[in-house]
């Protein structure tokens, strides 16, 4: 696809402070945003999240992302990548290539409005987790400001989404920058 790019990098560890210590040394910067999101059970849902952002050229961003995980056992399940995230250039763009990949026999595994971005993820054939994503806004105060509300801190997953209720939207014509805020 044309104007997909590397956007984010995400990091799981049970060694946070730590890590969160090296990337701030490493990008000569604190961390852009922290959050505690609310306590999970799942493995994979982090207790402690930071963002370093170190690009931001909208609808671009690149950033590294370091989660706290559980520690479930040793080698690269408990640490390493946990997943990464391609952007695209618009929703539209992005709505696009799902209808791409799933005429292709690839469905997400999850869809979701987190707030500052709109996602679709997928398992790629060795079960890495990618996430595809478009960015919700279009300036960086519009993003840092949404970013540092209590609304997303509290909830960073965000909402579900139903990408085939979005695909039906675009070719009826409706704007999908409205429809990724519907419930």
């Amino acid at each position: 696809m044309p104007g997909l790019r590397l956007s984010e990098v995400v990091l799981r560890t049970t060694r946070y402070d730590r890590l969160c210590d090296f990337y701030s040394l490493l990008l000569d910067q604190p961390r852009t945003v922290e959050m505690t999101p609310p306590p999970s059970d799942h493995p994979d849902e982090p207790s402690r999240i930071s963002f370093f952002d170190f690009y931001f050229d909208p609808p671009y961003t690149e950033r590294i992302a370091i989660f706290e995980c559980q520690d479930i056992g040793p080698g690269p399940t408990s640490k390493g990548l946990h997943h990464f995230q391609l952007r695209t250039p618009t929703i539209e763009a992005l709505v696009d290539l799902y209808s791409t990949l799933k005429d292709a026999g690839h469905l997400p595994t999850d869809a979701a409005n987190h707030g500052p971005g709109t996602s679709f993820y997928y398992r790629d054939p060795d079960a890495n987790l990618i996430e595809l994503s478009s960015l919700n806004f279009s300036s960086r105060e519009e993003l840092r400001t949404f970013m540092s509300s209590d609304q997303f801190k509290n909830n960073p997953n965000g909402f579900p989404l139903d990408p085939e209720r979005l695909v039906a939207g675009q070719r009826s014509g409706r704007e999908l920058r409205e429809m990724i805020w519907e419930r």
